[in-house]
């Protein structure tokens, strides 16, 4: 199963073997794949976390140690520490424009029925940017758990019903479609005009160099494991 992530710098696409990126430098597209490994998987975190406009990872700095504290001195917290963690359930509402134009990105390689190309790039252009897939379904999913119950549990319960409702997205997807469909219409709203954006050019090269490159190395694999 092909899996695609976004970043604030490019776009990545992965199984559960290979990982392939890429990503934009001063404006110019680098390439790299790795088979997933643990030094892999830090290699890619590494790049999202900091891929971040500084004001964001100066926020998030802010909310970590603000957590921090809440847990030292629980007496000094002016909000409760849990709301940090619907806040990161909810990021893909706030994420950053660029980011937004590369998951867009993804998410037209992904909708585009035919071989990925850069001499497609106007057909992917033209694909659809709502993705079935994207994980935008599972941010619905927990919101749906959590707003059930935030009017009448505690605020900590209430993000567990959020959860649970993640898992049920997560690990009942195949059924739950057949009768919660228009959650997943919902999703679709939220992908077309939240969380993604109409990419450029640029964006789209991005995605689709990232593509081809991991089709290029899963072939090779293949190649080598059938010899």
């Amino acid at each position: 199963m092909i899996m695609g992530m976004s970043f604030g710098r490019g776009v990545l696409f992965h199984d559960r073997n290979v990982l392939a990126c890429a990503e934009v430098k001063d404006g110019v597209i680098h390439m790299w794949a790795e088979k997933i490994t643990l030094k892999t998987i830090g290699k890619l975190w590494y790049r999202i976390f900091f891929s971040f406009p500084w004001y964001y990872q100066l926020f998030h700095l802010l909310l970590a140690g603000y957590v921090l504290v809440a847990i030292v001195k629980p007496d000094w917290a002016i909000l409760d520490p849990m709301w940090v963690a619907v806040y990161i359930a909810g990021f893909h509402f706030v994420f950053p424009k660029k980011m937004k134009k590369f998951h867009g990105a993804e998410h037209k390689v992904f909708s585009y029925g035919g071989k990925k190309s850069l001499g497609a790039l106007n057909e992917i252009q033209r694909a659809n940017i709502v993705n079935d897939g994207c994980s935008t379904n599972l941010v619905v999913w927990f919101f749906t758990g959590f707003i059930l119950s935030v009017f009448f549990l505690p605020l900590e319960w209430s993000v567990a019903c959020g959860v649970a409702g993640l898992l049920v997205g997560m690990l009942g997807d195949r059924y739950v479609r057949k009768y919660f469909g228009f959650l997943y219409k919902l999703s679709a709203f939220f992908q077309k005009y939240s969380t993604t954006k109409e990419p450029d050019q640029l964006h789209l090269e991005t995605a689709i160099r990232s593509y081809m490159l991991f089709e290029h190395i899963r072939e090779v694999d293949r190649l080598q494991n059938a010899s």
